[in-house]
């Protein structure tokens, strides 16, 4: 196997994350209609085929798009809902599958989201990301363990379900950094909220969602809550030595240089905090062989200055 060089000096910029209260958008303030969710179509007018609609929690602004053809309607977008039905198995059941049943933390309500192309959220202001929570919808979680019915939708090795978050820049273009979670994968199929870290898209002023799947006929449902963000961080210094993560991909060891007298923290893509190190040395060797195989943020704090670093354990 070919090892990687020592990675060179580069110029880089550290954040200074001031003391900002941080938000979380729980959908808990939006009224749900009677039937258990929405969707559009309450507010719909009749005067078209197509309208879009957006509704707004803690200056996060979501939309929906609702249609009637005359002979049956449907939406796309991004619906909530405070349903708790883990048994129908189809498009009518607007319900998040988790234990507790519910939104994330017991709440009551979540977002509902069909994505089949790809759909996205915007800010009133710039922000920076922290996270969301994610599960799937009862629906796909049925087809893809095989218990919705139909006896075609069962998951086995190949099989995927993936969610692409991608960040909305300022200037509307999009981060290079896109978080993947898989929904799906193999036998391995999400029943409960899990919180993914979105710290690596930085300062955005959206986030944009895509589905994929290996297979056709999977539902592009999934259940989003409790996403928290923090005001924009603003750039306080560029400093002459790089904080450097390596090698990456890992195995047994990672090597992390210019932290002097740094706390550094990894967590797992969850957010589960696994490993804590404080006032460390200039370059510090982690010891990384009894990590499982996966994605891991790797946090180094000093002072008020703090910057995230992704690896990945092989």
């Amino acid at each position: 196997m070919k090892k990687n060089l020592f990675l060179t000096s580069v110029l880089i910029v550290i954040f200074s994350f001031a003391i900002n209260a941080q938000t979380t958008v729980d959908f808990e303030s939006l009224t749900v209609p009677a039937q258990g969710y929405y969707n559009g179509s309450t507010d719909y007018s009749g005067s078209g085929n197509q309208e879009t609609f957006n509704y707004s929690e803690n200056g996060t602004n979501f939309y929906v798009n609702y249609t009637n053809t005359g002979t049956y309607d449907y939406w796309s977008g991004f619906a909530y809902s405070n349903q708790t039905d883990l048994n129908t198995a189809d498009r009518t059941n607007y319900s998040a599958y988790a234990n507790p049943i519910g939104g994330a933390d017991g709440s009551l309500n979540y977002g509902f989201v069909f994505s089949y192309l790809e759909d996205s959220l915007m800010f009133d202001n710039l922000v920076h990301i922290d996270s969301v929570k994610i599960t799937n919808t009862v629906w796909a979680y049925k087809y893809m363990t095989g218990t919705d019915g139909s006896g075609i939708g069962i998951y086995e090795n190949g099989d995927s379900l993936t969610l692409s978050i991608t960040g909305i820049k300022e200037d509307d273009s999009h981060t290079e950094n896109i978080i993947n979670f898989d929904l799906g994968r193999n036998t391995t199929i999400i029943d409960n909220w899990t919180n993914i870290h979105l710290t690596t898209l930085g300062n955005v002023k959206g986030l944009l969602f895509k589905l994929s799947s290996s297979d056709n006929y999977t539902p592009y449902y999934f259940c989003l809550d409790n996403l928290t963000y923090s005001d924009a961080v603003t750039i306080n210094k560029i400093s002459e030595k790089s904080v450097s993560v390596f090698p990456n991909p890992a195995n047994d060891y990672v090597t992390v240089s210019n932290i002097l007298n740094s706390d550094i923290t990894i967590s797992t893509i969850s957010g589960k905090q696994i490993f804590l190190k404080q006032n460390c040395n200039v370059n510090e060797n982690i010891n990384i062989s009894n990590f499982s195989k996966g994605t891991y943020f790797l946090t180094v704090r000093k002072e008020n200055k703090v910057t995230t670093e992704k690896f990945i354990k092989q």
